[in-house]
């Protein structure tokens, strides 16, 4: 079990256990498309700099579970405000959130381990259609491709 404080954007772990003593990172990039406009949520330097889960202008944290990957990206102050993948058995889905709209669909994610402790992995989604949930409305995902580092268990 790992125990954080979020607090002014700082994260600090207290010794536990098996604990990893840093927080998961995110790096990576993420491109959609709607209504004929781009729009991307890069963690930094050509997806490159890793973040992790604070209130900086992009964030992103991951999880493991029973069978289960997740992964999820915030741009603190784009339109293009929050990404989520979740690899779960049978159910590879994604969801993008634009001006405060939500797109969801099936899509499938690619997921290539590098080592397990900590775990490590490049995850990858698209090209795939999201959906609005209350008109079908289609936003087109174009990319997404991250690299994660020490991914918390559920």
């Amino acid at each position: 079990m790992r125990w954080s404080v979020f607090a002014l954007g700082v994260v600090s772990s207290f010794a536990c256990p098996g604990c990893s003593p840093d927080p998961p990172s995110v790096a990576g990039s993420v491109t959609v498309v709607l209504d004929g406009e781009e729009l991307t949520i890069d963690t930094g330097d050509g997806g490159k700099r890793p973040v992790i889960g604070t209130d900086d202008p992009v964030s992103g944290i991951c999880t493991l579970g029973a069978g289960y990957l997740g992964m999820w990206i915030q741009h603190h102050t784009a339109n293009f405000g929050t990404f989520d993948m979740g690899d779960e058995p049978g159910h590879p889905h994604v969801t993008a959130e634009i001006a405060g709209t939500a797109y969801q669909g099936e899509c499938p994610i690619a997921i290539e381990v590098q080592r397990k402790e900590p775990y490590e992995a490049d995850v990858s989604a698209g090209p795939c259609e999201l959906f609005r949930p209350f008109d079908g409305a289609v936003l087109r995902l174009e990319s997404a491709s991250f690299h994660l580092i020490g991914c918390w268990d559920d």
